[in-house]
């Protein structure tokens, strides 16, 4: 049966205005967006504005099946980590998706933090301006605020923006349990009145501290395992500047050390990437530098999990698209754009394979053969963009001119592949190239890992040897091995979380 050579069916274009083709259903659609959407600012080919009218128009498009799109809701909070776009789909979950109570059960599931819910209820008001909030959201916040949230972290997240901590209680009216040990009506009241007791955290020791007195506060912290890693990653530069001795580098150490804590900090990879390019940019103690680094890279590598992607013996091509549409060209180390992103992802999956049979490119106008054999963050900071046009066709017929055998291979792109490219043959498109390659190995699978969820469809038609995972999160490396025993594996995972 063929697996390539398909009719040319279902066909579109993409935000390039090449050709490309549908994937399978609306579903698959709504998840490359939406696991692809921080919403941190406008994208190559899109604003911000765009990418949430396209998710409006997917959610609604997927209308038929509220269940699947509360539940990726629920998968992309918890389980991806992505905040803002699961409040976009909270709000067009209480807009849309009317009479069923599992609304306020996904709601409650999201709601993981204060600011959850005072996001939600501000992009609510902005866009349901005079209207009341609606009864499956206020009950929702009423269970996280009786249930979930203590004063530490209606003190934390208490907000400075139009909706804060005493609006969510006049919202939803919770009723202190006397069970709790936890003194609620008296928290509700400091609450409302503004006068929750101080807590020390990362960003009130930044806001309130200077030179030894910030050291010390950071110290204690330390000491108190106070500091968690997000919050030591991301304020890496501050603890430093503070005044860094040998005992706050060891308690930092049993912090980057900790699997577990990293385990559970749902931390995105890039984000080991920007604390180590933090440390790397800063003029201190050389040894100390290195320490950091080290640390940084191992917690990575930790965090990025020895998944079962390959089979033993399998040789595998990582092909990462470096386009100027990708952005981070012209040597800039830009954490928001998708070669960034791409680069990160690529560097987690090395991290669980045999570097012996992987091999490593980057494309654009030209083909270019990148170093592996790095740590992690060296691969992450030392390979760069060269900008470029989007020939996807041209890797294909690098490595099929050069007879390389290969069991896998997987492209880090954002989809906006030129159809056609130039060899000596005459013009071909990438998917007459990948037949060519298929004289080299008729069952090699091929991995499409989207890292920018335009919609548009993908450069060849998803098959039994063609798969596409989205999104930022090093978690799809958990799910990436299902989906090539079952491509609709991503859909069936998200359908099993419990609502």
């Amino acid at each position: 049966m063929a697996k390539f050579n398909v009719p040319n069916s279902h066909k579109t274009t993409n935000q390039e205005g090449f050709k490309a083709y549908l994937r399978p259903n609306t579903k698959f659609d709504i998840i490359s967006v939406v696991l692809n959407s921080m919403l941190n600012g406008d994208k190559y080919y899109e604003t911000e504005a765009d990418r949430f009218k396209s998710i409006e128009e997917l959610f609604k498009s997927n209308m038929n099946d509220p269940e699947f799109l509360l539940k990726l809701m629920v998968y992309t909070r918890n389980e991806i980590n992505l905040r803002s776009v699961s409040h976009v789909m909270a709000v067009l979950s209480v807009e849309n998706i009317k009479g069923i109570p599992e609304v306020k059960k996904a709601l409650q599931l999201i709601l993981v933090r204060p600011d959850d819910a005072t996001e939600i209820v501000s992009l609510w008001n902005h866009r349901n301006p005079n209207s009341m909030i609606p009864n499956s959201l206020r009950k929702a916040i009423k269970n996280r605020l009786e249930n979930k949230w203590d004063a530490y972290q209606l003190k934390k997240y208490y907000g400075t923006g139009s909706v804060k901590v005493p609006d969510l209680i006049k919202i939803a009216h919770p009723a202190p349990r006397a069970d709790t040990g936890n003194n609620q009506d008296q928290t509700f009241k400091q609450a409302l009145e503004g006068t929750l007791p101080n807590i020390e955290t990362a960003q009130t020791v930044n806001a309130g501290t200077t030179g030894e007195e910030r050291a010390e506060a950071y110290k204690k912290m330390l000491v108190e395992n106070k500091l968690g890693i997000m919050a030591a990653l991301k304020n890496i530069r501050n603890i430093v500047e503070a005044g860094l001795d040998v005992e706050n580098l060891d308690m930092l150490s049993s912090i980057f050390t900790d699997e577990n804590k990293i385990k559970n900090s749902r931390l995105l990879p890039f984000r080991f990437a920007q604390a180590y390019n933090a440390v790397f940019d800063m003029t201190i103690d050389m040894f100390v530098k290195n320490a950091l680094l080290q640390m940084i890279d191992e917690a990575f590598m930790m965090s990025a999990k020895n998944i079962p992607f390959a089979r033993e013996n399998e040789r595998i091509a990582l092909l990462l698209d470096e386009s100027s549409s990708m952005g981070d060209y012209g040597h800039i180390l830009d954490d928001k754009a998708p070669f960034y992103i791409g680069k990160t992802l690529m560097a987690a999956m090395i991290t669980g394979l045999n570097r012996d049979n992987v091999v490593g490119m980057t494309w654009a106008n030209n083909v270019r053969t990148v170093n592996i054999n790095k740590t992690a963050m060296e691969f992450v900071r030392e390979t760069k963009s060269h900008g470029g046009g989007t020939n996807l066709a041209d890797a294909m017929r690098v490595l099929t001119h050069s007879k390389t055998f290969l069991d896998k291979i997987v492209i880090f792109t954002d989809m906006q592949e030129n159809q056609v490219t130039q060899w000596s043959r005459g013009s071909m498109t990438f998917r007459q190239m990948v037949e060519e390659y298929k004289k080299v190995n008729p069952n090699v699978t091929i991995i499409f890992w989207n890292l920018a969820g335009y919609r548009g469809g993908i450069p060849i038609q998803i098959s039994d040897n063609v798969v596409e995972v989205a999104g930022y999160s090093d978690k799809m490396l958990e799910v990436l091995p299902k989906m090539m025993e079952d491509k609709n594996a991503l859909v069936t995972e998200i359908m099993e979380v419990k609502i």
